[in-house]
């Protein structure tokens, strides 16, 4: 895994003179979005293996609640996510009324190991550019950015806002071509050791 990262980020200062760390996000924006082209950037750890998550339990429950409410409301709401270190629930919205949707308490009962625990978590409501509505269409759409020779996974992440399309390539033209045809509901997760799942 170090070496593989180590040999990344080599790719990474190969390709262009200055990429932009991002530590809390373990984001290397290799190159940022510009009007004709989308953002590429390479992940060299997922955050997934270095947080700790002793007591994120009543974030969990009230992120599922969240995401009720995107779904019944998608085209005012954004994909929902929880954010670390300490840990917070956002709730993006896209129109006033989504703020409003997106901004009462969540509470509940969870009852790990059959103990009934109360929580309340208050979202922090945070304007976004893409509703789930329009980042499902993307992911949805027949002969859309899957489809592309060069992309082989494809996927909504909701701290991004962007439906976010993974390559082994680094590819300028690909870059401008998802600009052209999805703007800013596109991002590249570039990573040039990954290798596309094989199906039986």
């Amino acid at each position: 895994m170090r070496l593989k990262a180590i040999f990344a980020l080599f790719a990474v200062y190969a390709i262009t003179a200055a990429p932009a760390f991002l530590p809390g996000q373990w984001r290397v924006i290799v190159q940022p979005a510009t009007e004709d082209a989308v953002e590429v950037y390479y992940q060299p750890v997922s955050p997934v293996m270095l947080r700790s998550y002793e007591g994120i339990r009543p974030f969990h429950r009230a992120l599922e609640a969240a995401e009720r409410r995107a779904k019944a409301y998608p085209h005012d709401l954004a994909p929902p996510y929880i954010l670390h270190e300490p840990y917070r629930l956002v709730a993006p919205y896209v129109t006033m009324r989504g703020r409003e949707l997106a901004s009462p308490l969540i509470s509940g009962v969870d009852s790990p190991d059959g103990v009934s625990t109360p929580y309340a978590v208050m979202p922090q409501v945070r304007p976004a550019e893409n509703s789930l509505a329009a980042l499902q269409a993307l992911v949805e759409m027949e002969g859309g950015p899957i489809d592309e020779p060069e992309v082989f996974g494809m996927g909504i992440s909701p701290e991004l806002n962007r439906v976010v399309l993974q390559t082994n390539t680094f590819d300028q033209d690909l870059r401008r071509r998802m600009a052209k045809r999805y703007g800013r509901l596109v991002a590249i997760e570039w990573d040039p050791l990954a290798q596309p799942a094989q199906l039986d």
